[in-house]
């Protein structure tokens, strides 16, 4: 609904045909949301995972291509390219959320002095809980005062 709604507003172009990665449930909750923004018309087909089952709203019955089928073979890997898109954005989101940390706003501390930090003290709670000695071993003296002068004047 989201995307067909920004086409809507966008004023197209609308595609000829909407591919959706399921089966009959799928493609039928893809019509409802299609059906509330008032763009039932545009057509689409569900494409079932395991069977390689073709879904139309027209007909009850499944659509059973031949497993070596070109518009099947077509069809399958533009759901698995869906997928990769989708699963490397995901990684990529999760990944660069892992990696931040309060850590960063240190002035002195980038990604190694940060792994560093947190490999000794397991997490930010230990890092900040790390006396002025400890921190000293790890990042050096003049890095260690930062950090506490850092920490000090965001807790209050």
């Amino acid at each position: 609904q989201r995307r067909y709604r920004a086409v809507l507003e966008a004023g197209g172009p609308f595609p000829d045909l909407i591919l959706i990665d399921g089966g009959k449930g799928q493609l039928s909750a893809a019509y409802e949301a299609l059906e509330q923004i008032g763009l039932a018309n545009l057509v689409a087909i569900g494409i079932a995972k395991k069977e390689e089952l073709l879904f139309t709203r027209d007909q009850m019955e499944p659509l059973v291509l031949d497993e070596h089928d070109p518009a099947l073979l077509l069809l399958q890997r533009i759901r698995d390219e869906a997928h990769r898109f989708a699963v490397t954005f995901h990684r990529k989101a999760r990944s660069m959320r892992d990696l931040r940390s309060e850590l960063d706003a240190v002035p002195g501390i980038g990604p190694r002095r940060r792994r560093a930090l947190l490999t000794k003290f397991g997490s930010l709670a230990g890092v900040r809980r790390a006396t002025r000695e400890e921190l000293e071993q790890v990042v050096g003296a003049n890095v260690a005062r930062v950090h506490i002068d850092y920490f000090a004047q965001t807790s209050r």
